[in-house]
């Protein structure tokens, strides 16, 4: 996406490369470990390509919920719009 958008040809980083890092910041964010994120969110890759690891990784546990609770997942994303995240997981 990157060399699309500026021309300049990059190394790309491998999704196995990506989810370990966002495990990490996952990881370090959920005990309260400012600069164990900041460590993994600064390990050089691009934003963005984190950004999109997240948010993939986000819809993947979504809609793995709504499977373990027996709802449709499309029902579990309106209930998130609805209701927020406060009654998640």
């Amino acid at each position: 996406m990157t060399q699309e958008l500026t021309g300049i040809e990059l190394e790309v980083p491998s999704n196995a490369e990506l989810y370990q890092v966002v495990l990490d910041m996952a990881q370090a964010a959920k005990a309260g470990n400012t600069s164990g994120w900041l460590a993994a969110r600064y390990s050089g890759l691009p934003l963005e390509d984190l950004a999109y690891t997240c948010t993939e990784m986000l819809g993947i546990l979504i809609e793995n919920n709504a499977i373990r609770e027996g709802v449709h997942p499309a029902d579990m994303w309106r209930r998130l719009r609805t209701d927020g995240v406060d009654e998640f997981g």
